[in-house]
């Protein structure tokens, strides 16, 4: 049997309920960039990360497809898209395309009919989705502290940023974490701790104490 090529929107799988994916297009995240111009010099200031900690921020992306079907008769078909349309049109989903299965957008829907004539039917879908390609499993360190202070690296192999979730555990559990020149105690707790933002690459957290910690963040990238 052969297996229609699709689109995951949210719940709903649109080869699963008989369309099949013609065509799709993803458009670039665009730079949020804040140029200057220099009164009487050469060039301008460059302001895009003045007030982001020097982090560069994208604007949101634009997505479309183009769905088709032939099953049924026109009625049957009717009824598909008005499903379809009535199910997803405006929804805030989760996208998943096919030829990435690791990652998935975010974004809002626009569904409407192209056509439906005697023997086929197609639909448009557009969405405005946020400017990254989110990884479906986080990333989980898990450490087990002892008074002898240890280290851990921890990596983030995507391109966003991230503040991770930390999660203290265990009867009496009382731990101190470093990183850089900063240092948090935690009694059990699960909490964010905002010195402790990951940029791509790797980063180095010494803790010690008693009980366990697990870090938990998703990675995200732009492609």
């Amino acid at each position: 049997m052969r297996i229609k090529r699709g689109l995951k929107l949210g719940d709903y799988d649109t080869a699963a309920n008989g369309w099949t994916l013609c065509a799709w297009a993803l458009g670039s995240a665009p730079q949020k960039t804040n140029y200057v111009e220099k009164t009487g010099g050469d060039g301008s200031w460059d302001l895009s990360t003045a007030l982001t900690d020097g982090l560069l921020r994208y604007g949101d992306r634009d997505f479309s497809a183009t769905l088709e079907c032939s099953e049924g008769d026109r009625l049957y078909r009717e009824a598909l898209i008005a499903e379809m349309v009535n199910t997803l049109d405006g929804a805030r989903v989760w996208i998943e395309l096919p030829d990435d299965k690791e990652h998935y957008l975010v974004g809002r829907l626009s569904i409407s009919k192209s056509y439906n004539d005697m023997a086929h039917c197609s639909v448009a879908i557009s969405a405005t989705c946020e400017p990254w390609k989110y990884r479906k499993s986080d990333t989980v360190v898990r450490l087990a502290a002892t008074t002898e202070q240890k280290r851990a690296e921890l990596v983030n192999h995507g391109r966003r940023a991230v503040v991770p979730t930390i999660t203290v555990s265990g009867s009496g559990a009382s731990v101190l974490l470093s990183y850089g020149a900063k240092s948090i105690s935690s009694t059990a707790a699960t909490f964010k701790w905002a010195d402790l933002l990951l940029t791509p690459g790797i980063h180095d957290l010494t803790y010690s104490g008693a009980g366990s910690i697990e870090i938990r963040y998703q990675e995200a990238v732009l492609e």
